[in-house]
């Protein structure tokens, strides 16, 4: 890889290399000391109050590394990088654990946040996507363990059953996570290994020939190593036509409690996606009146024959943690991770064949994609009292990206088809493909952030980061492999908050925050363009009651982006320069409550205010300042609850039901059209047959409700959709 401009970046592998060295060594070294400096210890009446501890499931003290403990989070982790009170946080961030997915039948990574406040699914409906909408923002990359898992929207999402819980921060986090949108980030917590036996295996039957089976085993092999394995296979069609959803996951992992201090764990993952790409169907026919009547909503445009995603990604990676001094502990990360993807899928050109609206140009494309991550962090987390009144927490954190994305394109034609009624006994594709693009990016990004959390009183939080990136955006050819040109940027961000914990629970808190996002490529004069900056100013208040399941939050935030990319005024005929005049503003409210009531009822409500909307646009679309961004309605709502009914005498039984509002949005490039707003219901059902034996119904979409959801092309949303499901855990 070409790095001569960026001497930095070759440092990053040699001093992680370094770390990882060092760390093993401390490994062996503890294992072999830890009990002679315990017994010291304890004959001194000395116990470290942090010492590791080993995660049970059940455990009394829930970590952010783990599951949640009932229906509300109490620890976070993807706001400062380690271990944190939600309560201390000074922006907001939602936290959805394995409760709440099974609850609601989560299936995919946007179907376990839609039931919180603030998120909004993008417009496709491929079941292998990956990327939401926080806070009026496109957010295409998910992390996982708080590392960057993906590189592009192709790479497509995570396999929920293999996590612990998700979380969402919400607004620019930059100053931990580096370049990224201001919207937030998606992070998952991955499912690994616990002290103690457990075993579980499903299999469930559903709509649309959907059939799963999957296991989740953790075993204890001593009393220092567990090892776990989370797998599945599915074979499912989906309501498209011709499109499959089929995928195998395996994912298993290994924890080592090196001593006292010391916690080794392995993980590796593999998944294999069979589909089909659903690209945008038009506006005609959906959300606009047609002559020809409406496009079914189970229409495949493309051709069977030919379309086709296959996918297969491969993760391995490891986490050290190790405890230095009671007060002092260092945590290093390494993770890679490979993805390939042929994706073979046909498109429709905007406009019907002039002489009839039925009909509709297509044009084929042949994609062979494939990307490398490699990622890696060393952070020391030091808890030190500047008198009796004032403790602190210091994180300094090193974390280092290496991405490469190789994409082979080829352009193909097809015959026309008519989208109202398609015949795809008449599919013909012709016979020759042109090549259209074929090309290398790369992303080398070397961040180093300092943390503060400055607690006064065990009541009043400052919170305090600065963090600097170094990136390097690398393109080249692909034939060769070979880096042609890079494109060095440099970045400076910074958060700065406040929290007042309250003896009853109640914390107000107020926050500003950052991110930048570089943008490869020149403006006229030949000059790189800046980074696009983010920075949100923030205010709520958070109310959790100590030891119960309950956390409420309301925020208030505006987000400004600037620098944004907009058409150059200039440009003649045939020229695509840009200027960076373009600025976006995203302002709203939002309410969230989880719950549990008395013993048996549980209650999730979510309400979300968004104006998000062009307040600078390009001077050679001036009608664009002012509109608001495609596929973010102003409200946004949704209701959960579930009842066991022990005080009916059936204890065993749960019942639960949904609601979800999304109000009206706009949507489409230069013609700007209203797309309307929808209700879905959701239900389900759970009765625990036996200790072991569970059997459970989710509904989603119970009145089969017909809805789209639009950005610049038009999806329609999932009809009713039933999954039965047995579970037995031992």
């Amino acid at each position: 890889m070409h790095s001569s401009a960026y001497p930095n970046l070759k440092l990053a592998t040699l001093v992680l290399a370094i770390n990882t060295a060092l760390l093993m060594s401390v490994s062996a070294q503890a294992a072999s000391e830890s009990s002679t400096d315990t017994d010291l210890e304890k004959q001194l009446g000395y116990e470290p109050s942090t010492t590791l501890e080993k995660i049970v499931v059940v455990a009394e003290n829930e970590k952010a590394d783990g599951p949640v403990q009932g229906i509300a989070a109490s620890t976070v982790s993807s706001t400062t990088g380690a271990d944190e009170s939600i309560l201390k946080s000074p922006q907001s961030v939602t936290v959805v654990g394995q409760q709440e997915m099974e609850s609601i039948g989560a299936d995919d990574m946007i179907g376990t946040i839609q039931y919180s406040s603030g998120i909004n699914e993008m417009d496709g409906q491929e079941k292998d996507a990956t990327g939401s909408i926080i806070r009026g923002f496109v957010t295409l990359n998910e992390y996982r363990d708080g590392q960057k898992y993906n590189d592009n929207a192709f790479e497509g999402s995570q396999e929920v059953y293999g996590l612990e819980r998700i979380e969402v921060v919400k607004g620019p986090n930059s100053v931990l996570d580096g370049a990224m949108t201001p919207g937030g980030v998606v992070n998952a917590i991955s499912k690994r290994p616990y002290f103690t036996d457990g075993y579980e295996v499903n299999a469930e039957v559903g709509s649309f020939n959907h059939k799963k089976v999957s296991t989740d085993i953790n075993q204890l092999l001593t009393d220092d190593i567990a090892v776990r394995f989370v797998g599945l296979y599915q074979d499912s069609d989906t309501f498209i036509n011709f499109i499959p959803d089929d995928k195998v996951y395996i994912a298993p992992s290994l924890t080592w409690q090196a001593g006292d201090d010391t916690t080794l764990t392995l993980q590796a993952d593999y998944e294999h996606i069979k589909a089909k790409y659903a690209k945008p169907l038009p506006l005609e026919g959906t959300v606009l009146k047609s002559p020809n009547g409406k496009i079914a909503r189970d229409t495949f445009q493309g051709v069977p024959e030919f379309d086709d995603l296959d996918r297969t990604r491969y993760t391995l990676g490891y986490e050290i943690k190790h405890n230095l001094q009671p007060n002092l502990n260092i945590k290093h990360n390494l993770r890679l991770i490979k993805n390939d993807m042929d994706l073979f899928r046909t498109g429709l050109y905007r406009q019907p064949v002039e002489e009839d609206t039925k009909m509709y140009r297509r044009y084929l494309d042949k994609r062979f994609n494939a990307t490398d991550i490699l990622t890696g962090s060393i952070s020391a987390n030091y808890d030190w009292s500047a008198n009796s009144n004032i403790d602190n927490t210091t994180l300094i954190e090193l974390d280092y990206l290496d991405s490469m994305f190789k994409s082979d394109t080829y352009g193909g034609t097809a015959n026309n088809i008519n989208i109202f009624n398609p015949d795809h006994s008449l599919d013909e594709i012709g016979k020759d493909f042109e090549p259209t693009g074929s090309w290398i990016d790369t992303t080398k990004q070397l961040g180093i952030n300092l943390q503060n959390k400055l607690t006064y009183n065990d009541t009043f939080v400052v919170s305090t980061g600065v963090r600097h990136d170094e990136v390097e955006l690398g393109m080249g050819d692909y034939e060769t492999g070979k880096i042609e040109e890079t494109m060095d940027y440099s970045a400076t961000t910074g958060r700065f908050g406040v929290a007042y914990l309250m003896n009853n629970g109640l914390a107000p808190y107020a926050g500003y925050s950052q991110s930048f996002e570089p943008k490869p490529g020149k403006d006229r004069a030949g000059n790189l363009y800046k980074p696009v900056k983010g920075e949100q100013y923030e205010v709520g208040v958070r109310y959790q009651p100590e030891g119960s399941d309950t956390l409420l939050t309301g925020s208030i935030y505006r987000i400004d982006q600037t620098d944004v990319l907009v058409d150059d005024p200039n440009n003649a005929e045939g020229e695509y320069f840009s200027i960076q005049l373009g600025e976006v503003r995203s302002q709203g409210v939002e309410l969230e409550a989880k719950t549990q009531i008395g013993e048996n009822a549980n209650l999730i409500a979510a309400y979300a205010y968004t104006d998000a909307r062009t307040t600078k646009a390009s001077p050679l679309y001036p009608e664009d300042e002012g509109k608001r961004t495609n596929n973010v309605p102003y409200n946004r709502f949704s209701l959960w609850g579930d009842y066991r009914f022990t005080e009916f005498g059936l204890p065993d039984l749960t019942v639960g039901a949904g609601v979800r509002y999304k109000g009206s949005t706009v949507a489409g490039r230069g013609r700007v059209v209203d797309v309307p707003s929808y209700t879905l219901v959701d239900a389900m059902a759970k009765y625990d047959w036996s200790n072991n034996l569970t059997l459970s119904l989710n509904v989603k979409n119970l009145f089969d409700k017909e809805y789209v959801n639009c950005g610049f092309g038009c999806n329609y949303g999932e009809p009713r959709n039933v999954v039965g499901k047995v579970t037995y855990k031992w």
